[in-house]
């Protein structure tokens, strides 16, 4: 340790608070009053030794003027001379051992001040490297560690031990639109709200994004768990002011309990996320309890994830087509390009396993573009066989529709492949008009102007706005199939076809019923004044080869 210079010494005095081991004077750093720097331990010291040498030096000299004598004054004066040169020895020594004192004491001082300094910083990392900073939550490392510990006394007590996953709905679309600063802000009520929901004895973190944990402890059953959940819906999904915003947000939260879904941390974790998912799968702002038959799905996804993006480029998905069949004539109207990804190990895969995937993962407007260019090709294949052919409907996702590029790459397509625009029709659903509405109505004017149906499907599963069909190019309505399936003994779903039919008339538009399969439907919905329908019972999906006798036929015998 590198030598300092520092006030003198004697200036630093120790306080009875902070008693010293070292010696006086190393503890406190206050300056001496002024009389306390003339008179302390070391100068008293000095002027003892100074005051002891006179008065033996006065007792010598009172020795030689008693004796009188030569040989007396030389001894006197020898004495003198010894007693003089001792007390400079000795006054340098206590000096030297003054100076050594006061160096160590500020050497131990400058070691104190370190110490607090290095306990300071390692309080400040441990801040930053535990606890979220933005929330002030702790994050996934002081989460697990603290977690752990639960785990260890849950094992011992047999307490519930329950894990809540929460993930935000529509965070993504407040962070891109309101700006990092109001999704920081967000973030940070939501903390919050969490902390001021639940007891004291559980524990609130933040994973990452928008993703929060929240682990339930000495809970007296799992049904405590079910209103636990239910509150944090409440509470994060009342209105928030931000900065003259007022935004609404309720998260999605998967829950897996110890030791029914996982005996230690991790498998905990990853049911709970799973199961968060599936909250998100069925409406989100609810919750869902792990159920042991995700694990399945999870695994399948899994594995289909990590060669989505190679199946693309290598060709793995085809094309299915369902015909339309109008209800005057039973003759072909139609078909609807059906996307199956035919893989090469696990067989046929229908979208409903992997479209959430790509939507996730931002590759859904390539696959999109995939069907339209293959759609393409295909008219244009049996064009060149001269077969005649139907207008072929193809589904568009929110992003697609939202892509500023979209409009111009249907064109592009159409024209590469020297096919008429008129022989596409663009299905979409009410969600890719209800969070941006002006930038998808502008794209559907624009297609509609190139000679394209529109037609919006599974009507009535979705706010079903009547506004939607005034304001949009819309063509055609397609009633979802969950009205169609108990058609003829439920009278709720009978009363809604019925006034979708009438209300699609009145419109001047095309009414087609989806999932159609027994002839009892059939003849309801013909009696209702239906204009086509869709459904196995005139022909499941097939591949391109396998309709093309029912093109040339230009219907479907049964």
């Amino acid at each position: 340790m590198t030598k300092t210079t520092s006030p003198e010494p004697h200036q630093f005095l120790a306080t009875p608070a902070q008693p010293t081991t070292s010696g006086a004077g190393c503890a406190d750093v206050r300056p001496a009053p002024t009389w306390r720097r003339l008179f302390n331990e070391w100068s008293l010291t000095s002027l003892g030794l100074v005051v002891f040498c006179a008065m033996q030096i006065l007792g010598v000299w009172e020795l030689h003027v008693a004796g009188q004598g030569e040989a007396h004054s030389g001894l006197a004066r020898a004495l003198t001379l010894m007693l003089l040169a001792g007390t400079a020895v000795m006054v340098a020594l206590v000096d030297r051992w003054r100076r050594r004192h006061f160096e160590q004491c500020a050497v131990l001082l400058q070691t104190t001040r370190m110490n607090a300094q290095l306990r300071e910083e390692k309080g400040a990392v441990y801040q930053l490297a535990s606890f979220d900073h933005l929330t002030g939550l702790p994050n996934r490392m002081l989460f697990t560690e603290l977690a752990n510990s639960h785990l260890s006394r849950t094992r011992r007590s047999h307490a519930p031990f329950v894990m809540m996953f929460l993930d935000l709905d529509r965070f993504k679309l407040i962070n891109d639109t309101l700006g990092h600063r109001i999704g920081d802000l967000l973030l940070h009520g939501v903390g919050q709200r969490l902390i001021g929901t639940v007891r004291e004895a559980d524990i609130v973190a933040r994973l990452g994004d928008d993703e929060f944990v929240v682990l339930l402890t000495e809970l007296e059953s799992i049904d405590d768990a079910a209103r636990v959940a239910n509150k944090l819906i409440e509470e994060i999904g009342s209105p928030m002011q931000i900065e003259g915003n007022e935004l609404e947000m309720r998260p999605s939260i998967g829950i897996a309990v110890h030791p029914r879904d996982g005996l230690d941390l991790d498998a905990l974790m990853r049911n709970a996320d799973s199961a968060m998912y599936e909250a998100k799968r069925a409406g989100r702002g609810c919750f869902r309890f792990y159920d042991p038959s995700l694990n399945s799905r999870s695994i399948l996804q899994a594995d289909l994830s990590s060669r989505f993006r190679r199946a693309i480029m290598g060709d793995e998905f085809v094309l299915h087509y369902q015909p339309r069949i109008s209800l005057n004539g039973y003759r072909i109207t139609s078909l609807e390009a059906l996307i199956r990804w035919q893989h090469p190990e696990r067989g046929m895969v229908f979208p409903g396993e992997f479209i959430d995937y790509a939507e996730q993962e931002g590759l859904v407007v390539e696959l999109g573009n995939w069907v339209l260019r293959e759609t393409c090709r295909q008219i244009a294949a049996w064009l060149a066989e001269g077969i005649t052919v139907v207008p072929v409907a193809i589904n568009v996702s929110p992003k697609q529709l939202r892509d500023q590029t979209f409009v111009n790459y249907i064109r592009e397509v159409v024209s590469d492949y020297g096919i008429s625009a008129s022989l596409l029709e663009i299905e979409i659903t009410e969600r890719c008009v209800v969070e941006d509405f002006e930038r998808p109505r502008q794209a559907l004017e624009a297609l509609s102007g190139l000679g394209l149906k529109i037609a919006l499907d599974d009507y009535g599963t979705g706010f079903s706005s009547l506004s939607f069909l005034k304001r949009l190019p819309i063509n055609v309505i397609k009633i979802d199939r969950s009205f169609i399936s108990d058609i003829r003994n439920q009278s709720n779903d009978a009363a809604i076809v019925a006034s979708t039919i009438a209300l699609g008339h009145n419109l001047g538009l095309t009414v087609i019923a989806e999932g159609v399969e027994t002839r009892e439907q059939l003849i309801y919905l013909r009696a209702a004044g239906c204009d086509e329908v869709q459904g196995y019972y005139f022909q499941k999906p097939v591949a391109a080869a396998e309709i093309v006798e029912a093109l040339k036929a230009g219907e479907v015998v049964r």
